[in-house]
């Protein structure tokens, strides 16, 4: 029992998990963001 308890090796797996869940958030943010001021920019654009 004590062996499982200080077996941190699936530890830096959950650690990747959460920066990587946290990089796609983020990503998505911007890009929705993003997405709306280049819709608006276009709209704008008047080519006939």
């Amino acid at each position: 029992m004590k062996k499982f308890l200080n077996d941190e090796s699936g530890a830096v797996t959950v650690d990747f998990v959460v920066l990587t869940a946290g990089a796609v958030l983020i990503a998505v943010g911007v890009g929705s963001a993003l997405g709306a001021k280049v819709t608006a920019a276009i709209s704008t654009i008047d080519i006939l």
